[in-house]
């Protein structure tokens, strides 16, 4: 989809006469230095993610977490949590390709669906990105909009309701989890 849009950007700019070879060229290096930085960040989680299954650390976290009092429903409520907060923080790739690599072999292990697992991870995702302190969102809406007269904190108030729209949805897919999944099931 985002390749679709970038070449739809790119036929109508072409249309409307208002790119020039220079403006082309400086696109061109600027996406391809973000394209770098994102397939290092992939290469780095990789490592990460390998380094991680030859320690056997999930399997020790899938034993301990799943067999001790918090169970598995307890596991997914802290790891919902710490996405949330980790939200707060830093990006959403970031975030997982941290935490996927611990947490898929303890879902897998508890017996979650993984799409419904993923849909969980990308609502709290987002949740956290809506929040404050450092809310990613909110602070991308500030800059999109032109207006100075706007403040961050009058976009964190704004997005409250839809804070608790999601939160409300994150907890209807953990007791409906058929919501999540009926769909890629059909």
């Amino acid at each position: 989809a985002g390749a679709a849009g970038a070449l739809g950007a790119l036929l109508i700019a072409l249309i409307r006469r208002s790119l020039t070879p220079r403006s082309f060229w400086r696109l061109l290096v600027e996406t391809g230095q973000i394209t770098v930085s994102v397939l290092f960040l992939i290469l780095a989680a990789t490592f990460f993610s390998r380094m991680l299954a030859l320690s056997g650390v999930p399997r020790f976290l899938a034993e301990t977490l799943l067999s001790g009092p918090i169970g598995p429903y307890g596991f997914l409520l802290l790891y919902l949590l710490l996405i949330i907060a980790l939200g707060c923080l830093i990006d959403s790739i970031s975030i997982m390709l941290i935490l996927l690599p611990i947490a898929l072999p303890v879902a897998e292990a508890a017996g979650f669906d993984l799409i419904w697992f993923g849909v969980l991870t990308v609502v709290a995702v987002e949740v956290g990105l809506l929040t404050p302190p450092f809310g990613l969102s909110v602070y991308i809406i500030k800059t999109a909009v032109e207006d100075r007269s706007l403040k961050v904190s009058d976009i964190f108030r704004g997005a409250m309701p839809f804070v608790g729209a999601m939160l409300v949805s994150l907890a209807l897919i953990v007791a409906f989890p058929s919501i999540a999944t009926w769909f890629a099931r059909l």
